[in-house]
């Protein structure tokens, strides 16, 4: 019988001592927890996740179609949820049948990591991501700086600083002082930073990141292609190392991703039936699986086997002539695609592996594979592509900018803190001293913070031609 992914995975209560000690150790000493508090190390910190404010802000962040468009439709919250749930029941499928896995896996860690795997991500989505990148690049090249000293931002960078830095939860230390099993969970790029990664860990943030990965992995460093003693760029060295609970928030991300979103789509008919039959249609879809498949790691397709595929997409998510609720039949067709993704998995020994949570490796069948980077195209050529989601994007990334700009001219040229809220002026005031640069990422992790409805909010106050309330929150 499957998995049934709406069902409780019914998974033992953990012990302490099932997992290793050193995986569950935390970066600040801490006072012992109350003799009444049973939770699992694992469970404490699925559960800082939970009430931190950054989880909080994920209901007003775009999923793919922007928040406050339609309350239907997922946002970032929905889906890290829906993710959490699919990376626990991965877990407990795993460990129920590899019980030396709980030497470095709980159903509950795997759900930790899941609901923390999108905190980083700033206002508008990927648009908003690339926009804050930008700003703060230009900042480096107006201060002439390159290679690791070039201020970056980047999603999955923000989600690790938001977790050991940026996430008030006690004066006694920074951040939410994870376990190193969770820390290690959501480092899906343990990349150093440089002006020509695209993935990384913030340079400010790299003892924690090497503390989190001792005894397992490495962060890696930009190495140079083509001729080296000919000066030649840099370029992100391989995939280093990642541990199994990463991996399994990560197939678990691509599982709700790619079936959640199509099903958002024909429910918004930005994606119809009669595009799987047109020609144009697939030819795209087709050039977008081609220029992701590398990093994808899924084989080359021609557009005759990619016709085909999205012809038996289309049967198996298209209600029948039957009759009956059709929404039904399609939550039936979606739930069993999902069902196969999930369990499509199994665990592979991995050699040097150190400790235990790097001593395993997630083997996926090609073919569940190949079905989520095909959705995943498919929406790209619907959805990311569509002119009303472009216009948004659009629109997005100039308020972004312009408030970048803005708040930066506040505090460097008028060494002022009066339009950012009182909460967050002790951070400003304190950048103030280390220079443009440390004025920047204030400015930038200020940003990043915010929902889509609060950069609109606040760009229409600052600079909007329409009369804006005082009282509009920011």
């Amino acid at each position: 019988m499957p998995f049934d992914i709406d069902g409780a995975a019914g998974a033992a209560r953990p012990t302490e001592t099932d997992m290793d000690d050193f995986l569950l150790e935390r970066h600040h000493p801490e006072p012992p927890g109350s003799p009444k508090d049973h939770r699992h190390a694992t469970e404490r910190d699925r559960d800082r996740i939970l009430h931190s404010s950054a989880f909080r802000r994920l209901q007003g962040k775009t999923q793919v179609f922007g928040t406050g468009q339609a309350d239907f439709y997922r946002t970032r919250l929905t889906h890290s949820i829906e993710t959490s749930q699919i990376a626990r029941a991965i877990a407990h499928n795993l460990c129920a049948e590899n019980p030396e896995l709980e030497r470095c896996v709980t159903p509950e860690l795997a759900e930790a990591v899941a609901l923390a795997h999108d905190l980083g991500h700033p206002p508008f989505g990927h648009t908003g991501e690339r926009t804050l990148d930008e700003c703060m690049k230009e900042v480096s090249r107006g201060a002439r700086r390159d290679g690791e000293e070039c201020l970056r931002f980047e999603g999955n960078a923000q989600t690790f600083h938001i977790l050991v830095a940026a996430e008030p939860k006690s004066p006694a230390y920074p951040g939410l002082n994870l376990t190193r099993a969770t820390l290690a969970g959501v480092m899906k790029y343990p990349f150093e930073q440089d002006v020509h990664a695209d993935k990384f860990i913030f340079a400010s943030d790299v003892p924690i990141a090497r503390w989190t990965l001792r005894r397992g992995g490495r962060l890696a460093k930009a190495r140079p292609s083509g001729d080296a003693a000919g000066g030649g760029k840099p370029r992100p060295a391989a995939q280093p190392k990642t541990s199994i609970v990463c991996q399994i928030m990560n197939w678990a991300d691509d599982c709700a991703y790619s079936i959640h979103d199509v099903e958002d789509a024909l429910q918004a008919q930005f994606l119809h039936p009669g595009d799987f039959d047109q020609a144009r249609f697939v030819r795209r879809v087709f050039a977008h699986y081609e220029e992701t498949r590398v990093s994808e790691a899924v084989p080359k397709l021609g557009v005759e086997e990619t016709r085909d595929r999205l012809m038996d997409l289309k049967r198996r998510i298209m209600p029948s002539d039957a009759g009956g609720d059709e929404r039904a039949q399609r939550k039936a067709a979606l739930r069993d695609i999902l069902n196969n993704l999930i369990t499509s998995v199994a665990l592979k020994p991995r050699r040097g592996g150190g400790r235990a949570d790097f001593s395993w490796r997630l083997d996926i069948d090609p073919e569940s594979r190949i079905l989520a980077v095909l959705c995943k195209a498919v929406i790209w050529e619907a959805v990311i592509t569509d002119p009303r989601v472009a216009a948004v994007n659009t629109k997005g990334r100039e308020i972004l900018r312009d408030l970048f700009h803005l708040f930066m001219e506040e505090a460097l040229e008028k060494r002022s803190t009066a339009l950012f809220p009182r909460y967050y002026r002790p951070a400003v005031e304190e950048s103030l001293d280390g220079g443009r640069d440390a004025v920047a990422r204030a400015v930038c992790n200020f940003l990043a913070l915010m929902t889509d409805m609060d950069a609109l909010r606040l760009h229409d106050l600052l600079r909007g031609s329409k009369t804006s309330s005082i009282f509009d929150f920011i």
